[in-house]
């Protein structure tokens, strides 16, 4: 079983974090001039955030058990969705994200006397890193209702802006590099953020809350959300096994008693890894994980497995 290995020293978070990101733009008037400038740059013209419209607050303080749900903005005529993924943008994420759109879309077509056709109802997101999604050089694709014949609807919307082509169109061109500047801020590290556009006041804005957060310990976790799940996992199939190891063998040890300790203890021990298993799979099996990954996990063959889950109804 494996631990994720942290370091002593605290990683520094950038706004390519999508909670950090989502902190920083809903952080008073100066996280809206941040939002601004980035979201001017996804539709290359004047954006003013009339409402912040999460149903969360911000998290700053660990303590707090809150989170921001999602960075959704009113701006003149749209609703706007904004979204920070890194490399694990993979399609569960992207399902979840549209079932949320859909929902939001759904609630406000149907405010007034008629269905609103013109606000325009769109999920950003802005990957960063490689993307699964990203099957050609352009900086943003748009996704809209449609089937052979052309567009259905066309103010429900999904718009993926790929950073990685955003780096490549701008190396070495500067003019390029000036138009996606409030983008590329968003990953650059504590050292390159110094120097990056010194003169430039949504930079330095975007610099002075990003430190500020960096400095606030309630804030920076000494491990990243990445390893934190990871770590969650690895804690949720050790209690499992353990908790499967000590029932079972408690049960058989009690069991055995009328047939010498030495049988119940081996019989404890059996059905205590019977159990574990059952628990393991049990777990596995709540996260979606395949039959074969179980299989490999347990050391059961995946016939053995499939017994299991349907000896103990553990399928539902």
């Amino acid at each position: 079983m494996s631990i994720s290995v942290v370091s002593d020293k605290p990683k520094f978070l950038t706004g390519s974090d999508d909670r950090v990101f989502k902190t920083l733009v809903n952080s008073g008037e100066k996280g809206k001039i941040i939002l601004e400038a980035i979201l001017k740059t996804v539709f290359e013209e004047t954006v003013e955030v009339l409402e912040f419209l999460s149903v969360e607050q911000p998290l700053e303080k660990v303590t707090e058990k809150k989170k921001t749900l999602d960075c959704l903005v009113k701006v003149k005529d749209k609703y706007v969705n904004v979204e920070i993924n890194l490399n694990d943008y993979d399609i569960a994420k992207a399902v979840r994200n549209f079932a949320y759109l859909c929902s939001f879309y759904s609630q406000n077509t149907r405010k007034g006397q008629t269905y609103d056709t013109e606000t325009l109802c769109v999920q950003v997101n802005i990957n960063f890193g490689y993307s699964p999604y990203n099957r050609s050089d352009k900086i943003v694709t748009k996704a809209y209702m449609q089937d052979e014949d052309g567009v259905i609807i066309d103010n429900f919307a999904i718009w993926n802006m790929y950073v990685e082509n955003i780096r490549r169109l701008c190396y070495n061109n500067s003019k390029e590099r000036d138009k996606y500047r409030y983008i590329l801020m968003l990953d650059e590290d504590k050292d390159n953020l110094e120097l990056f556009y010194p003169s430039d006041d949504i930079v330095s804005i975007y610099k002075g809350e990003l430190m500020r957060l960096n400095s606030d310990a309630d804030f920076v976790w000494d491990i990243t959300e990445e390893e934190d799940a990871q770590k969650l996992f690895n804690t949720r199939m050790y209690l499992a096994e353990k908790k499967g190891l000590e029932k079972g063998m408690a049960q058989g040890i009690a069991q055995g008693i009328e047939q010498g300790i030495e049988q119940g203890i081996e019989q404890g021990i059996e059905q205590g890894i019977e159990q574990k298993n059952i628990d393991v799979i049990k777990n596995m099996l709540s996260l979606n994980t395949s039959i074969e990954d179980i299989a490999k996990v347990v050391e059961l063959s995946v016939d053995e497995v499939r017994k299991i889950i349907v000896a103990n109804n553990l399928a539902n």
